[in-house]
């Protein structure tokens, strides 16, 4: 009977002396699975909840999740009020500027503030009347102006225009004569403060039947710096 030389090679490697090299293999296979033996066995005695019953965890999950639902409560309560916080401080910043705004029309009206906008120019030369310039700060003042200034004086609505032998007065002072226009600066809208001057029977034709001469320009910005005294209160 053949033996199988498998079984013989088998054989040999059992009954043989293992080298050098075989040995420090085996040792070193040896430590680390007693190094892996150790670790899992030390993370299973440091975990905290190793040893804990399935009652105490239970309780443990309950209390994060209510933890987790009052800190988001807390989150939601404060970004409410920030969202309140924020929308009242835009409403006081819109408040406060709506205030302005009103108080600059309230000033460009009673003549106590500075203005600046689109306009007209509108110049008379020559033999010019009080009631000629009256009517022209009517008319235009009916077509929508703002602010009006006339030679330096600002036109109100206590504003009076008289004459005198060499000059028409606006508020007691001269603003024009023979040698000097009378220049109206009017902010609003140009066209429609130009059309209220040159329609047909308007100050255009009734200064011309008058002698004196009339020129309209239209400008995108006019500005009106006269300024008359702020009432002052008693």
């Amino acid at each position: 009977m053949s033996r199988d030389p498998a079984w013989g090679r088998l054989r040999h490697a059992a009954l043989s002396r293992p080298t050098r090299g075989q040995a420090i293999i085996g040792v070193l296979c040896a430590l680390l699975g007693f190094g892996i033996v150790q670790q899992v066995s030390s993370v299973r005695t440091q975990s905290p909840f190793a040893s804990a019953r399935t009652e105490d965890l239970v309780q443990i999950l309950d209390s994060l999740d209510q933890r987790s639902q009052r800190l988001d409560a807390q989150i939601t309560t404060l970004t409410a009020a920030r969202d309140r916080l924020r929308s009242s401080r835009d409403a006081e910043a819109a408040a406060a500027k709506e205030r302005q705004r009103r108080a600059d029309e309230v000033g460009i009206l009673a003549g106590t503030v500075a203005a600046e906008g689109p306009g007209v120019v509108v110049t008379l030369s020559g033999e010019v009347s009080a009631g000629l310039v009256l009517d022209t700060v009517q008319e235009l003042r009916d077509a929508g102006a703002e602010a009006m200034e006339i030679n330096g004086q600002r036109v109100v609505v206590s504003t009076a225009f008289t004459d005198s032998d060499t000059a028409v007065l606006v508020n007691g002072k001269p603003v024009g004569g023979p040698k000097r226009p009378i220049v109206i600066r009017a902010i609003g809208n140009s066209a429609t403060l130009a059309t209220s001057l040159t329609i047909p029977g308007g100050v255009v034709e009734t200064a011309a039947a008058d002698g004196v001469r009339v020129t309209i320009v239209r400008a995108q910005t006019v500005t009106v710096r006269a300024v008359v005294p702020a009432p002052t209160r008693s």
